[in-house]
């Protein structure tokens, strides 16, 4: 049981760290585009989160 809890807190921090990371990059993507839009940047981070969530699912 122990062992099993451990394995999901690891996934967890993993997955605490990837959305951190998109995080990031889009924050970094926005200040460094003068075009981007608040939206754009909004749909775009939506959409690497999608994409990480369809990978867990599988």
């Amino acid at each position: 049981m122990e062992v099993v809890r451990q394995v999901k807190v690891k996934e967890v921090s993993l997955e605490t760290e990837k959305f951190k990371h998109i995080l990031l990059e889009a924050c970094q993507r926005g200040e460094l585009s003068t075009h981007m839009t608040a939206k754009e940047m909004v749909q775009e981070l939506a959409q690497q989160l999608k994409q990480v969530f369809k990978r867990n699912e599988s």
